[in-house]
């Protein structure tokens, strides 16, 4: 039975979590829905693919979650949000209080990104968070630079701050502003020591990081990892720092393949599979190359009778299964899954079970071993807004250097 289990939003979360504790020696296994609790590992961590649901449906499916996860025998909740506070972090935190019948501590910074909250006031590098890359993602704005507001428009648990001492109300929300890697390690062997321990907690990757020391996780042993050249990049985020990854594998001489007819039911992979098994340098399978060129396919998606939604759906789920083409045709090199939607879809199409996170190239660019019914794949991953702009020259570097 794990021990702490661990309710993410998106399965690049849940990756980018879990692979803080795998790196320290805590067996992990991330799995894309929360059907079956039971495992040998000392963490399981869900995808509950809650970002982009109503916030009912988010509360109901994170409370179910984590109470059949208690049940199962898990001493401890950990929700993972995201770093930049979109989603229905609110309804989560208080299911987790919910489930637990107690205080959620909330720590939402990530210092190693330089995210951190000052004063209530959550912060990306210089920008507070609404004017950040974040108020400007399509689907899941953030309209608020305040944390209390962010949490008020999903539920009516109060926050208190730690310096505000104990409330009288049993379940409530308890936000600490950790801002440096430091701050995190201070509080989680000052919290250990103390009586003061919660039986959930929530915050990004970051705060994830000190888990093992909160929580005195078992430790086993650390696996090896390695990333197999040539590199196939798949991708459909639409974020800009994602474009500009993918622009400067396209100058390292990655060849850039479109998948052309993207919406449609059957795509016709024979074009971009045989391109990138021709490429000794790797490939980028993408579906626009630009934010124009992906204002041009939405309109063309539209033009279809497509809504929004719907378009996502289609792109992602098409531009994840060229990841299973690949893989028929005989790709020996490694499957890089840029954004949580293509990743998702990717696995689907490769009927994994579970993945066991390894190791980090860099915060947010994870190393994984899927396990699927073709055996086990090794597979990259991040987030469509994560990662350096020379991200794919890490991972080459990477690859070269773990051989």
């Amino acid at each position: 039975m794990p021990e702490l289990f661990i309710a993410a939003d998106d399965f690049t979360g849940a990756l980018d979590t879990g692979v803080k504790l795998a790196r320290q020696g805590v067996s992990v296994r991330v799995t894309d829905g929360a059907e079956a609790m039971e495992c040998r590992e000392t963490v399981l961590v869900s995808n509950l693919e809650t970002r982009h649901v109503s916030r009912d449906h988010a509360f109901h499916i994170t409370l179910d979650a984590c109470v059949r996860a208690l049940k199962a025998g898990a001493s401890c909740i950990y929700i993972k949000t995201d770093s930049g506070l979109r989603g229905n972090i609110g309804a989560a935190l208080e299911a987790a209080a919910r489930a637990v019948g107690g205080r959620v501590v909330f720590a939402p910074a990530y210092p190693a990104l330089n995210r951190i909250s000052v004063n209530g006031i959550h912060m990306i590098g210089d920008l507070p968070v609404s004017q950040s890359v974040f108020g400007k993602d399509p689907l899941n704005p953030v309209k608020h630079d305040s944390i209390y507001e962010i949490l008020a428009e999903q539920t009516d648990l109060r926050v208190f701050s730690g310096r505000d001492g104990a409330p009288c109300e049993k379940e409530y929300i308890e936000l600490r502003e950790l801002n440096t890697d430091g701050e995190m390690l201070a509080y989680a062997l000052e919290t250990r020591r103390s009586a003061a321990q919660a039986k959930a907690y929530a915050g990004c990757a970051g705060f994830a990081e000190v888990l093992g020391e909160l929580l005195s996780l078992t430790v086993n042993r650390r696996h090896a990892a390695k990333i197999r050249l040539p590199l196939a990049v798949i991708s459909a985020s639409l974020s800009q720092i994602n474009f500009e990854q993918m622009r400067f594998g396209e100058a390292l001489g990655l060849k850039s393949c479109a998948l052309r007819d993207v919406f449609a039911s059957e795509p016709d992979y024979a074009k971009i599979v045989a391109e990138t098994l021709a490429s000794s340098k790797g490939a980028l399978i993408e579906s626009a190359k630009s934010r124009t060129e992906a204002e041009e396919l939405s309109e063309k998606g539209e033009k279809e009778g497509l809504d929004a939604a719907a378009r996502a759906l289609i792109i992602s789920k098409n531009m994840g299964g060229a990841a299973s083409a690949l893989v028929q045709a005989g790709f020996k090199g490694t499957l890089c899954l840029f954004g949580g939607d293509v990743l998702k879809r990717a696995l689907q199409s490769l009927s994994c079970r579970a993945l066991v996170p390894i190791d980090e190239v860099e915060p947010g660019v994870v190393v994984s071993r899927a396990i699927t019914d073709r055996g086990e794949i090794t597979v990259v991953s991040k987030s469509g807004s994560f990662g350096s702009p020379e991200v794919i020259q890490k991972l080459i570097d990477y690859a070269e250097v773990n051989k």
